[in-house]
């Protein structure tokens, strides 16, 4: 199985290679191929080794195919041009200033030039139909040229002023457009190890290794996410994890945990950051080998624990063994075990859970103490491209799914409980304001999703405005809360056809028979709207959607045929026979 986050390549360029031509040559042939394109003014190629070995590292077969130098409006315009041929899946900008402007580092230049010069380009790009764009930051100089003992103005502040319109226009544009932080890349790497300014001036290559490198695991980043591959859930060991020292033993006056001093600050820093990914929608669980009652007793009453009871989304604090627990986190959330991080001081703990769950990203607590508080950070792992409502809230969510358990726990059937819950699903066509949360679903919905076909909201936002395709979302909720924008249908109109494209429900929903009260509404709707006289629909199996494999086939379609798995059926009518359960109410439009 294909690792989900990029190892460390070769050092050697030639092992590099020869390391990603064995790879790419133990790639099935049917894996998916992933086309960059790069628009730029500089020399690039150099980050084609590292960028194939990270991606054959994620199962992913990629092409990058680069633009002229410096022919940036031809490059996305012309017929002829390999970027427009190519169309591209991701579109990389990489551009310097110095060939941005001729004028740059002159006494008395300043960034006004350049940014009209970047509005122009990116109203270009913003017309074209690549899904996923991203845009580069320029590197602030590293040296001033009025001296570093007066704060005058200067070019780095000129160039600070049009990163900021960048990540401005980033942020206004997102998730179509992405940033790639080339400023921020090369200080954390240094200059010394980012910079080749020999080749720079020899043949306008810029960029040594270590910043290919970490360029091309930016760019993994993002097709991680775009396809549903990006981590959900944090999982925390608590002894020399979430605190310094044993509770069992220290007690809660004894552990390390504090605001101000040596070594209970990492731990209090590394807490904020735990909160940070909280507050982007990550799942945040705990597995200890411990006495629960301990444990909780911190979270509740510690005066410098920053995690909470509420901020966890589930818990496992016995005396078991981690991957059982583990293993138990994950079937009572509702995820996939590679969707998990888990975090121990422990080296055999984690040795023992690598050999034994291997699809569990493993990170451990740094040696060096003071390094541990940006360790989830470093890599990225929990990287996203939107950060919706339902992030925001994912916590209580969950949280809610467990009074729901308890309440499943208290009916002899699972129709009187389902008839219990007084469930509303609340099916429209999808609206501005729900679009980037379509396209966040179809991205991240692996296990209830027919079809996997991963779009972008520029690629939602074509279906909406075309008069032959429908998007439609269903928010659930009942007597325990809401569920939120759980369910997403696209389907395009082909003569008297309707064509289900996606069909996708998030994790939460399952089990509660949403689906068909969903999928029949949206088939109802279509009716009336286009007259169609039959469906058509496929299943297109994945690693994590066997559960929905015969989801048509129970719905009453006709299996038309079946190539290599993919299964595609057709109804020769224009609605199922099945009724929409009983036990829930439908708010339409």
């Amino acid at each position: 199985m294909a690792s989900s986050f990029p190892t460390d390549p070769p050092p050697a360029l030639s092992d590099l290679i020869s390391t990603g031509d064995t790879m790419y040559a133990a790639l099935s042939s049917t894996v998916p191929e992933y086309r960059f394109g790069f628009l730029r003014n500089i020399t690039l190629e150099g980050i084609e080794p590292y960028l194939r070995y990270h991606m054959l590292a994620i199962g992913m077969r990629p092409t990058l195919v680069f633009g002229g130098y410096g022919s940036l409006r031809q490059d996305l315009v012309s017929p002829d041009s390999p970027l427009v041929k190519c169309s591209p899946n991701i579109l990389v900008t990489a551009f310097m200033l110095e060939e941005l402007d001729s004028s740059y580092g002159l006494p008395g230049w300043d960034a006004s030039r350049s940014q009209e010069e970047l509005s122009a380009i990116f109203a270009a790009l913003m017309a074209t139909d690549v899904p996923t764009i991203a845009l580069n930051t320029f590197i602030v100089p590293f040296y001033s040229e009025t001296g570093a003992l007066i704060a005058a103005l200067d070019v780095a502040n000129q160039v600070a002023r049009l990163n900021d319109f960048v990540r401005n226009f980033v942020r206004e544009h997102s998730p179509r457009f992405c940033l790639m932080d080339w400023d921020r890349l090369a200080h954390r790497i240094g200059e010394a190890e980012a910079m080749d300014y020999r080749y720079w001036y020899i043949s306008k290559a810029p960029f040594k290794r270590p910043f290919l490198d970490a360029l091309a695991r930016e760019l993994v980043k993002v097709v991680l996410t775009l396809n549903g591959r990006g981590k959900k859930c944090l999982v925390l060991d608590c002894d020399n994890t979430l605190w310094g020292g044993v509770i069992g033993e220290d007690g809660i006056e004894g552990i390390q945990l504090d605001g101000h001093d040596y070594p209970g600050r990492v731990y209090y820093d590394f807490q904020k950051n735990v909160l940070q990914l909280a507050e982007r929608g990550v799942l945040i669980a705990l597995c200890s080998k411990n006495n629960e009652q301990d444990v909780l007793e911190v979270l509740d009453n510690h005066p410098w624990s920053l995690l909470k009871r509420t901020h966890l989304s589930a818990f496992r604090i016995n005396w078991n063994d981690k991957a059982a627990n583990l293993a138990g986190l994950a079937k009572e959330l509702n995820l996939g075990l590679d969707a998990f991080v888990f975090v121990d001081d422990n080296p055999r703990e984690l040795e023992l859970l690598r050999q034994v769950l291997p699809q569990v990203t493993t990170l451990q607590v740094p040696d060096r103490l003071y390094e541990y508080p940006a360790l989830l950070l470093r890599d990225g792992l929990f990287d996203t491209l939107i950060i919706s409502q339902e992030d925001r809230i994912r916590a209580s969510l969950y949280q809610t799914e467990t009074q729901r358990r308890t309440e499943r726990n208290q009916h002899a059937n699972l129709e009187d409980y389902l008839s219990s819950l007084g469930q509303v699903a609340a099916i429209h066509t999808a609206t501005d304001g729900e679009a980037r949360r379509v396209a966040q679903l179809t991205q991240k919905t692996n296990q209830f999703n027919l079809t996997t076909r991963r779009y972008s909201d520029h690629e939602i936002a074509n279906f909406r405005a075309s008069p032959d395709a429908r998007v439609y979302t269903l928010s659930a909720r009942d007597r325990f809360g809401s569920l939120g924008l759980t369910g997403v249908f696209i389907a395009q109109r082909r003569q008297d056809t309707a064509v289900v494209d996606s069909l996708l429900m998030s994790c939460r929903a399952l089990g509660r028979q949403l689906e068909f009260a969903f999928v029949l509404e949206c088939m109802r709707h279509i009716v009336a709207d286009w007259q169609v006289q039959a469906w058509e629909a496929e299943y297109l199996p994945s690693a994590k959607n066997n559960q929905v494999a015969d989801f048509w086939g129970g719905l009453g379609f006709m299996l038309l045929e079946e190539v290599k798995g993919d299964r595609r059926y057709r109804l020769p009518a224009s609605m199922p026979e099945m009724a929409s359960p009983f036990f829930i109410h439908v708010e339409r439009e």
